[in-house]
């Protein structure tokens, strides 16, 4: 499997920002309802796709990959679908990633990675992250080739985190990922060009809804540090669905700005 590492995340962490930067102007209660909404969402995003990171390093075609790693992996092909565990003990252990990391991943696996069809389901059991308590299921599915057969993927996560203060909140997306670019490079992945559709939607600590659609492609290149050069979010909180935040990661160009609009109101942020 060649690895796919799509922090999206900092999309969410930019997001951020542009609450910080907006916030003298709300109402102190609505502020923090929707910094709270844009931090959860980004939160799950990252341990999400940090636990799928392991699952990839972990997995190639044959099986299990090269690396030293800090778990044990098992594989039962007897069954089908196949089934891998990651298991990293009871206790936390330090991980290449600088997080720590305990409890068990439970894989099933279809078919090869870039099969049509194939269906990558991963399942936390007992599972922490920096002591955060990571359940529910992602579900990766081989759509095949689509436009300008390039592959494409159906990603959906039904998410629920418990952090290190015993608050709780759920997440779901439901995103398609589709490869642009890099793939006929199976050893290099800074290459690698991504085009991310979809949308979000969760319950934060505070028990508000929130809603994050993607209303135009995110372009995310590994080639550049920030990762999204392109594409628009917006973003919808219950508290106050009248206010709507829209996010322009730019034009495809690796650079660290981007805008956001609030009410008519145009202003630039610094992604992160």
């Amino acid at each position: 499997m060649k690895k796919i590492f799509l922090t999206t995340a900092v999309l969410f962490i930019a997001v951020f920002t542009v609450f910080n930067f907006s916030a003298c102007k709300r109402n102190k209660d609505n502020d923090t309802v929707d910094a709270t909404s844009v931090e959860d969402n980004s939160l799950a995003e990252k341990h999400f796709d940090l636990m799928y990171n392991e699952v990839d390093d972990a997995s190639v075609s044959s099986g299990i990959g090269s690396r030293a790693r800090k778990y044990t992996v098992t594989i039962d092909t007897s069954v089908t679908p196949r089934v891998m565990t990651l298991d990293y003990g009871d206790s936390n252990v330090l991980c290449d990633d600088y997080v720590y990391r305990r409890g068990k991943i439970v894989v099933t696996w279809t078919g090869r990675y870039k099969d049509i069809g194939t269906v990558i389901t991963i399942t936390p059991v007992n599972f922490y992250q920096n002591d955060n308590h990571i359940e529910g299921t992602k579900i990766v599915t081989n759509l095949g080739r689509k436009d300008n057969m390039n592959l494409t993927w159906k990603i959906e996560v039904a998410g629920k985190i418990t952090d290190v203060s015993g608050a709780t909140f759920t997440w779901n997306s439901l995103r398609y990922r589709t490869w642009i670019a890099g793939e006929s490079t199976k050893l290099i992945r800074f290459d690698d060009k991504y085009q991310i559709t979809g949308s979000y939607t969760g319950t934060n600590r505070k028990g508000v809804t929130f809603n994050v659609s993607i209303l135009s492609p995110l372009l995310v290149e590994l080639s550049c540090r920030y990762h999204i050069t392109q594409g628009k979010i917006e973003i919808v909180d219950a508290n106050n669905a009248a206010r709507k935040i829209e996010v322009d990661f730019g034009n495809g160009t690796c650079d660290n700005v981007g805008t956001y609009t609030v009410n008519g109101v145009t202003k630039t942020f610094v992604k992160k």
